[in-house]
């Protein structure tokens, strides 16, 4: 639980909570505090295969982003950080970046090109986007172990 505030402490300081871009269609309908995580199933670029299942009994940070946001591209490099920093710490927290309407082509270029380290996962739409949220990026969750849902922005 203390591994479990820290990082929350951590996240919650790095992360600029307005979003990339400015999506008027509506009013945005995503996950609260307390929600429980929707099911899906993304592939990662370590060649992993996530479900929800898999997180349970973890926590996951879960960031979607696409590179070509200005906000986005800010909030990357304080990720990595966090990503590091737990991997260091040799804490079981899972980090999944899924990408909203962007292909493995130019995420694998922009993670090399910042030197990024992240497991991302290449979403050509919004299909996982939108069972999270309907508009903003960058927007990052914080999954608890028994799978609720604790959004930082």
């Amino acid at each position: 639980m203390v591994r479990f505030l820290t990082l929350s402490i951590l996240l919650g300081l790095f992360l600029y909570l307005s979003s990339c871009i400015s999506e008027n269609d509506g009013p945005d309908r995503s996950l609260k505090a307390g929600d429980p995580v929707p099911e899906f199933s993304v592939t990662l670029s370590t060649g992993e295969t996530v479900s929800t299942a898999d997180m349970k009994g973890h926590t996951t940070v879960i960031v979607f982003f696409n590179t070509g946001c200005s906000d986005c591209q800010r909030e990357l490099p304080k990720v990595q950080e966090a990503y590091d920093r737990a991997m260091a710490e040799g804490t079981d927290v899972r980090f999944i970046c899924i990408a909203r309407e962007e292909t493995d082509a130019s995420i694998s270029a922009y993670w090399e090109a910042e030197g990024l380290t992240l497991p991302y996962s290449p979403q050509p739409d919004r299909r996982i986007y939108n069972l999270f949220a309907t508009q903003g990026i960058p927007r990052i969750y914080l999954i608890t172990p028994s799978l609720s849902v604790q959004p930082y922005n």
